[in-house]
C-alpha cells in the first residue's frame, strides 16, 4: 500500500505541469533548473514503472489479451489487487486528474493512471460506487475504451484498462434495479 502511495504521489508530482510549474517562475536560472528537474522527473518515472512492472506477468497478460476471457482478466485483478486501497477514496478532481493522466503520451503515467482506477472500481470496496459514479461523470468510459483499442498501447494499459471498463459494467449492472 505505501509503495502504491508513493508511485501515485509521484505520478501526481511529475505528470506534467511540475514542468510548466517552475519553468515559468525562473529566469536567470532556467536551464540549471530544468536539467535537475528533468534527473528528478526521470527517477520517479522509473520508479513509479518499477512499481507497476512488479504487478505485470507477462505468461497472464498474452492469455488475457488474447482471449479476453473473464477468467483471465479476473486472475490479473486478483494479482494487482491492493489490499487496503479500497479504504481509500478520491475526491472528483483526483478521479479527473488520473483520467486526464491517461491521454498524456507517457506510457508509464498511463500505466499508473489506469492501474489506480484498477484499484478503486475493485468489485466489493469499500468506495467502489462512489469511484464508479465518478468516473463516469468525467467521461472515463469513453477515455477507457479509446485506450484499451489502441494499438500503440503498451499490453499492460490494454488489459488494465479493459479490466476498468469491465468493472465499470458490473457496478452498473448492480446498480440498475431488477
Amino acid at each position: 500500500m505505501a509503495r502504491f502511495m508513493a508511485a501515485l504521489a509521484l505520478a501526481y508530482m511529475f505528470d506534467g505541469r511540475m514542468d510548466e510549474l517552475v519553468l515559468t517562475g525562473m529566469s536567470t536560472e532556467t536551464t540549471s533548473k530544468a536539467f535537475i528537474l528533468d534527473g528528478a522527473n526521470r527517477m520517479a518515472l522509473e520508479h513509479i514503472e518499477a512499481f507497476v512492472i512488479s504487478y505485470y506477468d507477462p505468461h497472464i497478460f498474452a492469455i488475457a489479451a488474447s482471449s479476453l476471457a473473464p477468467a483471465a482478466l479476473q486472475t490479473i485483478t486478483e494479482l494487482a489487487q491492493i489490499h487496503g486501497a479500497s479504504h481509500l477514496r478520491c475526491c472528483q478532481a483526483e478521479i479527473r486528474r488520473l483520467v486526464s493522466m491517461l491521454r498524456y503520451p507517457s506510457f508509464i503515467l498511463k500505466t499508473c493512471a489506469v492501474f489506480a482506477l484498477l484499484q478503486f472500481t475493485i468489485p466489493g470496496g469499500q468506495h467502489t460506487v462512489h469511484h464508479v459514479k465518478l468516473l463516469q461523470n468525467v467521461g472515463a468510459p469513453t477515455v477507457l475504451h479509446a485506450i484499451a483499442a489502441a494499438t500503440t498501447a503498451p499490453l499492460q494499459v490494454k488489459i488494465f484498462a479493459r479490466i476498468v471498463l469491465r468493472n465499470l459494467e458490473l457496478q452498473q449492472m448492480e446498480l440498475q434495479p431488477n
